[in-house]
């Protein structure tokens, strides 16, 4: 994975920054000592110097013992010269080696040397701490980009792998609110909605026969006993309700993939049940008009949802008919019938099964129920007195 690569190297360049930094900065420290410690000897050689230049070598002796210098014979030869003076008869060489300092004079023939402890300062008594110090901060940083970024990314990856091998509706726990849970959020809304899709595809797919039998049965059956005029009016209503069924999956198929756009107009609420009564020619439906109310929406789908429910009233009315009121708060739809074995909540699903779907389409209520829903109306259900009741509000 590109990323693991690129957070091994920021882990590695701020390695190194911190490496460097810490050479750099012991090399300034002990830099900044060298030239103070130089001064001091300058300064202190030039007291010496008369005492020295006039041979009283026990005043010399005592004023350096006095300020913490020892007086050696020989210099290591791993002595590094920090500073040299020349001149005619005199050279001067400040030097240091281990945890060691200090000068030389030459004056003719004659050499004297002294040398004295370096004390160490703070910064040589906290650097490996401070160093250490700096590499936990690393560490804690790594394990932070790792717990905040390259976790949350690898179960990302790991679920986007999982949906290209066909695995569908597994949602990403998140944990958090930054960026990259936002664009967790937005793959399990991805995820859901192409779960969604998938499944109603798998169910149209799965269940077009079973829709198709019952009016291709039909029209077989007439092919055979019927002629003329009436095996016509037959293959008319059969045909009619091959297309219906074709539309309805249309229709759900669309909705699901949500690829289109509402059409929004201002009508009139009667003009969305003249529309779907259009479709209607010798069925028992009783219309009641007490209000027409302007209302805005997709007069096309909103009939569509209409004329799906006027289907569902006459198919499982025990005389019928579908009985319609439309006022100023929607429409209603009732037919006589038996009472459900299930919820409403369970006939929404598309193709339900149970007794009420042996001879009707099993997308009619789920589609209503969609439409509805896009139109930020409601649709609410009701049986009393043998009769089952829907109701559009708008």
């Amino acid at each position: 994975m590109q990323l693991k690569h690129e957070f091994i190297i920021i882990i590695f360049v701020l390695f190194f920054i911190t490496i460097a930094f810490f050479i750099q900065t012991d090399k300034i420290l002990q830099e900044s000592q060298n030239d103070r410690l130089k001064s001091e000897m300058i300064v202190f050689v030039q007291t010496l110097m008369p005492y020295y230049l006039s041979g009283n070598l026990d005043a010399v002796y005592r004023i350096g013992n006095s300020f913490g210098y020892t007086r050696v014979t020989d210099v290591p030869k791993n002595a590094t010269t920090l500073y040299e003076d020349f001149s005619n008869i005199l050279y001067f060489r400040i030097f240091s080696y281990d945890s060691f300092m200090g000068f030389s004079v030459f004056f003719l023939d004659d050499e004297i040397s002294f040398v004295r402890l370096v004390n160490k300062n703070a910064w040589d008594d906290y650097k490996i701490i401070i160093l250490l110090f700096h590499l936990i901060i690393i560490a804690l940083l790594a394990f932070f980009l790792f717990h905040k970024v390259l976790r949350p990314l690898n179960k990302l990856k790991n679920a986007i792998d999982e949906l290209k091998g066909g695995i569908y509706a597994k949602m990403i726990t998140i944990n958090q609110k930054d960026e990259i849970g936002q664009l967790m959020l937005a793959f399990n809304e991805m995820n859901k909605k192409i779960s969604h899709l998938l499944k109603a595809r798998e169910l149209i797919t799965r269940n077009i026969a079973h829709e198709l039998k019952t009016p291709l049965a039909k029209i077989k059956l007439s092919l055979s006993l019927k002629d003329g005029d009436e095996l016509k009016k037959d293959l008319n209503r059969y045909i009619d309700s091959l297309n219906r069924i074709s539309q309805n999956m249309l229709e759900y198929e669309r909705i699901q993939e949500g690829n289109f756009s509402l059409n929004f107009s201002e009508f009139m609420s009667e003009s969305v049940l003249f529309e779907a009564l259009r479709d209607f020619e010798n069925e028992k439906i009783v219309v009641n008009i007490i209000k027409s109310v302007k209302i805005k929406g997709d007069l096309r789908l909103l009939s569509i949802a209409v004329k799906n429910l006027i289907e569902n009233a006459i198919k499982y009315s025990d005389d019928g008919v579908a009985n319609i009121e439309l006022s100023e708060k929607g429409i209603m739809f009732c037919n006589k019938g038996k009472k459900l074995q299930n919820d409403i909540l369970y006939y929404f699903e598309p193709f339900y099964r149970g007794e009420i779907t042996k001879s009707g389409y099993g997308l009619g209520l789920s589609i209503v129920n969609e439409i509805i829903k896009l139109h930020k109306m409601s649709i609410e259900y009701s049986y009393s007195g043998d009769m089952h009741i829907f109701y559009i509000r708008f």
